[in-house]
């Protein structure tokens, strides 16, 4: 992929976001809209569910382009402190990524770049064959694991703030840049 000049747009983006702020309801209404008015979207929205217990247990991920929801999150059981991500979930998940970045869709989204990307793993390489291959690219970033994506960014994304006109300033400049719109 060609780096972004002065000129050019990042086709990567990430919304850094901290533990009191939501990524995931502006990034779903802008991929609602975009996708309604013909913008190919692949990749995975976040998903919280409402229940009882560990909300965290709740959390699944939404294939954009399949429509498949995809739990994420194990149940250590009762005497567990806390909740965990399912890893062989993440592989699925990465996996139809993967699928994702190879129908070279308009837009690609990856719902977090979290701990396990962070050490290596999840779906680094999924979104790294996006970035490889020029497809656009937006993910989600906790502030907690910010250094470990500008490693892996190098400073080739625009990072934006958890708010959906600053997604949608973003992709004004790509889709521009793309001829898009």
């Amino acid at each position: 992929m060609p780096s972004p000049t002065d000129d050019a747009p990042f086709p990567l983006a990430a919304i850094v976001f901290g533990r009191d702020e939501d990524p995931d309801s502006p990034l779903r209404a802008f991929v609602v809209t975009r996708t309604a008015r013909g913008l190919r979207v692949g990749g995975f929205l976040q998903e919280h569910g409402v229940g009882e217990g560990c909300a965290l247990h709740d959390v699944s991920v939404y294939n954009v382009g399949t429509g498949e929801r995809l739990p994420v999150m194990q149940d250590l059981g009762e005497g567990a402190t806390g909740c965990r991500v399912d890893p062989a979930a993440i592989a699925v998940a990465a996996r139809q990524l993967g699928d994702a970045v190879a129908a070279r869709p308009d837009l690609l989204v990856a719902n977090r770049f979290g701990r396990l990307e962070s050490e290596g793993g999840g779906m680094i390489a999924e979104i790294g064959a996006a970035v490889s291959e020029g497809v656009p690219l937006i993910v989600c970033v906790p502030r907690r694991f910010l250094d470990a994506w500008n490693s892996f960014a190098g400073g080739l994304d625009a990072q934006l703030p958890p708010r959906r006109e600053a997604i949608e300033a973003w992709w004004a400049t790509v889709a521009q840049a793309d001829a898009f719109v």
